[in-house]
């Protein structure tokens, strides 16, 4: 067997490698104990760098979906699965979470209770009659806190801070006029509960966390700490890295420079190899496109033949790290959505005979490291590339003519298109060496690629910080 067919076949796998590690190199300060990934771009295209529109300072809904992308599970290069968001992966997780008691302590609270029933009655009668109950499957733990958590004059407190509170007016400082008629069923609640309270407590506070998480991420508005753009509100994102440090990094001198030699390996395929490296086969349409005028499989069809030695050396410019977060949970405000403690508690305690977050039922996630739980928080970026072909052959003086006589360019590379280029887009030129018999394509990417402040602005991808908080 030659060598040639022993090549391996791939995608894009050590393309993306290479662009990877030279971010990372440059990008080490920023990054810190953060680690990129190889990123490969799907469906959601490149990053829109641009997340918050400065005629309005709305958030860029673009932006809004790339970072909440789920990851797919299991894939190298990482990338995102097609369709799916992280926040509806949240949710299932969240949803199939409840706070429950070991089998001792609910026997404990279970006898509380009898003795309590007149008591909650009466409360909740009270409170459904003022406000009407809570739609959850717990009323009296959504209830509870409510009470600790927006009633409290510092929240949050406790139910044990309320059952020995001396002045209850004076802890619960923030209660509704209309709330005053429950504040004495409240204490009597409590304190039939007696030593129980403590338990009551941790189901009530726990299950009403749960609740305010679930409904912020399910129900975004702004009172519990939704996103608005536009007409919608999301669940929150915040972005770390402001536009202006991006716009800055992108205009620097640093670059990355990915160099490739080319050869045609059969009518399908094209043996690549990087930064002089090990070559491997990759198919023609996976790695670079180059179509002028009515022939768009100009460079498969002209350029990358068997008869010519070509190289093809692309500048990415100005790499920026951009690094962002969803919104965590705060339980003083019942405000945003990001609540990992639960999970992270039910995915520990499976079905133990233990007080805490149990998944019920089980919701058939796989929450290790490259499963099905995955977002990115960070993105390394450049601008689109500069690009200079070589091409060695006999026919390079019919290249130099036919790029000469066309204005219009079309291009991708890995998939990704590079435009509909022409005089105001990709600009082209060519040059000859006879000595050589050699022609060299310069191609330069327009001025809204290259640190863009149009909202629709797009980096390059060159690596992602990638996330598994579950694992």
């Amino acid at each position: 067997m030659s060598a040639v067919a022993e090549l391996p076949t791939v995608q894009a796998e050590a393309i993306i490698a290479e662009l990877r590690s030279q971010a990372s190199k440059l990008l080490g300060t920023a990054l810190g104990s953060k680690e990129l990934s190889e990123f490969a771009t799907g469906g959601e295209g490149n990053f829109p760098y641009y997340w918050q529109n400065p005629n309005n300072l709305q958030f860029n809904l673009k932006t809004l979906k790339w970072i909440n992308s789920l990851l797919a599970p299991d894939q190298v290069p990482y990338e995102f699965a097609p369709g799916s968001t992280f926040t509806n992966q949240f949710i299932k997780a969240l949803a199939a979470i409840s706070y429950s008691l070991s089998k001792a302590d609910q026997t404990v609270l279970n006898d509380a209770n009898s003795n309590a029933v007149d008591q909650q009655g009466a409360l909740l009668r009270q409170w459904n009659e003022i406000y009407g109950l809570p739609s959850g499957n717990h009323p009296i733990d959504e209830i509870m806190s409510t009470i600790c958590n927006e009633w409290a004059s510092e929240p949050p407190v406790t139910l044990m801070d309320i059952q020995s509170a001396t002045n209850l007016n004076q802890l619960l400082g923030n209660t509704p006029a209309s709330g005053k008629p429950i504040l004495p069923l409240l204490a009597n609640y409590l304190n039939a509960l007696g030593s129980a309270v403590s338990l009551q407590n941790a189901v009530s506070l726990n299950n009403g966390y749960l609740a305010k998480a679930l409904d912020a991420v399910q129900n975004p508005s702004a009172k519990n700490g939704g996103l608005t753009i536009g007409s919608e509100t999301y669940p929150a994102w915040e972005v770390a890295t402001p536009i202006s440090d991006i716009i800055n990094s992108l205009k620097s001198s640093n670059k990355i420079e990915l160099n490739t030699e080319v050869s045609r390996y059969d009518e399908e395929q094209f043996t690549v190899s990087v930064s002089g490296g090990t070559g491997f086969r990759i198919p023609i349409l996976s790695f670079f496109t180059l179509g002028i005028g009515g022939n768009a499989s100009y460079f498969q069809d002209e350029i990358a033949i068997s008869e010519n030695s070509v190289s093809i050396n692309m500048t990415y410019s100005g790499p920026t790290l951009v690094q962002y977060a969803p919104l965590a949970f705060e339980k003083s405000t019942n405000k945003n959505w990001f609540f990992m403690e639960p999970i992270l508690d039910a995915i520990k305690n499976k079905d133990n005979d233990v007080s805490g977050f149990k998944f019920s039922p089980n919701p058939q996630i796989d929450f290790d490291r490259n499963g099905d739980f995955g977002l990115t928080s960070g993105v390394a970026i450049a601008n689109y590339p500069s690009i200079v072909i070589k091409v060695t052959g006999s026919n390079y003086e019919r290249i130099e003519k036919e790029f000469r006589q066309e204005t219009k360019v079309k291009m991708s590379f890995l998939g990704i298109p590079l435009g509909s280029a022409s005089q105001s887009t990709y600009k082209h030129s060519v040059k000859v060496d006879a000595s050589s018999q050699s022609v060299t394509i310069t191609l330069d990417p327009p001025a809204e690629l290259v640190a863009g402040t149009n909202v629709d602005s797009m980096g390059w991808i060159l690596g992602a910080i990638t996330e598994f908080p579950g694992a």
